[in-house]
């Protein structure tokens, strides 16, 4: 797998998301779209091995009338950083050019209410999470 479907797989396996989908949302309720915005390079070394990262954006559509429903909707999102970090260690993961690398960690940031569609609370609202996926690459 590519690191995208990689990630993708990870995100599946939490119990919590029903459906993702790949660079969209729908604006119904339980939609999720997990959308890739880039890969850097963070080192390479003297043969050529490398550490990359792969950021991600997760947006999520979720129910919202009440402050109850938005904390389980942060809580979801606690809960989902907590299982990419414990899933992330050690898998499998081939780059375009064919070489095969090691997720080393998956880290998360700004999990956080990101829209509210046409100033209505009553209707899902988007919360947003960026994913950092780094990984080793041999060398070639």
């Amino acid at each position: 797998m590519n690191i995208i479907e990689l990630v993708k797989s990870i995100v599946e396996s939490y119990d919590k998301i029903q459906e993702l989908h790949i660079d969209y949302t729908d604006s119904a309720p339980d939609s999720c779209g997990l959308s890739s915005t880039g890969d850097v390079l963070l080192k390479e070394d003297i043969l050529g091995g490398q550490t990359r990262q792969h950021n991600f954006i997760l947006y999520t559509v979720w129910q919202s009338q009440s402050d109850y429903d938005r904390m389980i909707n942060s809580g979801i999102l606690l809960g989902l950083q907590c299982h990419l970090e414990k899933q992330a260690v050690g898998q499998t993961v081939i780059t375009p050019d064919g070489r095969e690398g090691k997720l080393m960690k998956i880290t998360c940031s700004n999990g956080m209410l990101y829209a509210v569609p046409q100033n209505n609370l009553n209707a899902g609202v988007i919360y947003q999470m960026q994913i950092a996926a780094q990984y080793k690459v041999e060398a070639f």
